[in-house]
């Protein structure tokens, strides 16, 4: 009889030290990408408050909302499902075509006809992957996406411009700003748009 309470302690302590651990790392990526347009102290107080605002939001309640939110769209609105594949299949689609093009541009850094070369591509989209299925399982607005997808592109453009017009012998670490500025921006994109929605909601519902 005294163990099914003990079980749900337990449980309870262990759901929390994970949101910690969860809220901890995307804190840090939130920070980090603050950090690189923001003031030090600015963008820690950010990623403070999102870590506060994370811990004290019950997630499961959230993540219900969210995924039959997501269901009821999918259902109602064909056009999303248009929008992720779009977002799925025009995000690589994009970075192979800028790979090509700043290859053809600056030869010199190319490797034959490529930056990268189509796999690699493929890598430094993913941030587009997530965002498709961001769209796809959540209630992400339109907006949002749209918004998060031309910022994506613009971000991958400028990798592949970094890479292309560098001597720097670090030039290809400029791959890698797809992955440091997408999954934190996408992250604080889905963050910002969840909030609104909720405040949406609340004044409809007075």
């Amino acid at each position: 009889m005294d163990q099914a309470p003990h079980s749900r302690g337990a449980r309870r302590v262990a759901t929390f030290i994970l949101k910690v651990v969860v809220v901890l790392l995307l804190g840090g990526l939130v920070q980090g990408f603050l950090a690189s347009f923001l003031p030090e102290w600015a963008a820690f107080a950010l990623a403070l408050l999102f870590a506060a605002v994370a811990l004290a939001v019950p997630w499961r309640p959230f993540w219900r909302r969210e995924v039959d939110t997501a269901r009821r769209l999918r259902r109602t609105s064909p056009g999303r499902l248009a929008l992720v594949w779009t977002i799925a299949l025009g995000g690589p689609a994009f970075c192979i075509a800028a790979d090509y093009w700043f290859a053809y541009r600056h030869p010199q850094y190319a490797d034959g006809s490529w930056l990268i070369g189509p796999v690699g591509d493929v890598l430094i989209a993913a941030p587009f992957l997530l965002l498709a299925v961001l769209v796809f399982a959540t209630a992400l607005s339109r907006p949002a996406a749209v918004l998060a997808a031309v910022g994506l592109g613009a971000i991958c453009a400028l990798s592949f411009w970094a890479v292309s017009t560098s001597d720097s012998s670090t030039a290809v670490l400029g791959f890698l700003l797809p992955w440091l500025y997408g999954f934190p921006g996408l992250v604080l994109v889905f963050l910002v748009d969840a909030g609104a929605r909720s405040v949406w909601r609340r004044r409809a519902a007075l």
